[in-house]
């Protein structure tokens, strides 16, 4: 007699799984992807921002430097923030852009408490206008990201 193994047979598949998913799991997902991407986006925006602050002329003067060096990582926490936006709004189930813009504040206070560990937050007032500047920015681009995906929803 041959003996044979029995199959277990999953009822559930995982698409009906990430819609009976509550909300708050989302905003949670969202946000760890935020740092996820923007971690490695940003070590590319340093790179760039250093390229570019240095080839800036000579005359040119230091604001401008600095914003020539700021504005590569801004742009990648733009983009990670948007794209975890995208994946909230297209496979979040329940979750809409409110969740998705929830998951990107939540991402921008992650990534600024990273840098206060960091020790490049040093005085008060820098480090409280960054957290609200990343926390606005990260839940209009996460927002943002939601409502251009919302109608591709699977």
């Amino acid at each position: 007699m041959v003996r044979r193994l029995t199959v277990l047979q999953n009822q559930d598949t995982d698409d009906a799984a990430a819609a009976r998913r509550p909300r708050w799991q989302w905003i949670l997902i969202g946000a760890g992807l935020v740092l996820t991407l923007f971690l490695p986006l940003s070590l590319l925006g340093v790179w760039l921002g250093s390229a570019l602050s240095q080839t800036a002329l000579r005359q040119q003067s230091g604001a401008t430097r600095i914003v020539l060096g700021a504005l590569p990582v801004a742009v990648s926490f733009f983009g990670a923030c948007a794209g975890a936006g995208a994946l909230v709004g297209r496979f979040g189930g329940k979750a809409k852009a409110r969740e998705a813009a929830l998951s990107g504040a939540l991402g921008a206070f992650g990534a600024w408490a990273l840098a206060a560990l960091g020790g490049s937050l040093s005085p008060v007032v820098v480090a409280l206008s960054a957290l609200v500047v990343m926390m606005a920015f990260g839940a209009g681009a996460a927002f943002a990201g939601a409502r251009l995906a919302l109608p591709r929803r699977v």
